[in-house]
């Protein structure tokens, strides 16, 4: 997967977990909803000038929309993830217990 497509799907996951449809985004900051469709897809890069309109539209800094951590080496992910593990208190370590044993499925 290259740059513009990891770009793309970290716009499209944030956008999503705020609840803003493309089209109210692309209205937002200004662009046309074929161009945010062109940017999620990883078909093209959007300038210095949109990225960080995107960004302030999603609440994030401009430097957070190229963290692509889910696209680390997994024995890197492994271990942050055993870090996080270990930060969490009894209560969140059960309620991972529970999400974790329904993903067997994906």
């Amino acid at each position: 997967m290259d740059d513009k497509e990891q770009l793309g799907l970290k716009i499209r996951s944030l956008r999503k977990s705020k609840k803003i449809t493309q089209e109210k985004l692309s209205e937002i900051i200004g662009i046309s909803p074929r161009q945010m469709v062109k940017i999620e897809m990883g078909h093209t890069f959007p300038t210095i000038e949109v990225l960080k309109k995107i960004a302030a539209v999603l609440g994030v800094s401009v430097r957070n929309l190229f963290d692509n951590e889910y696209y680390d080496d997994c024995e890197v992910v492994k271990e942050k993830l055993y870090s996080k593990i270990n930060s969490l208190n009894e209560k969140n370590i059960r309620f991972l217990y529970i999400v974790a044993s329904n993903l067997e499925g994906f």
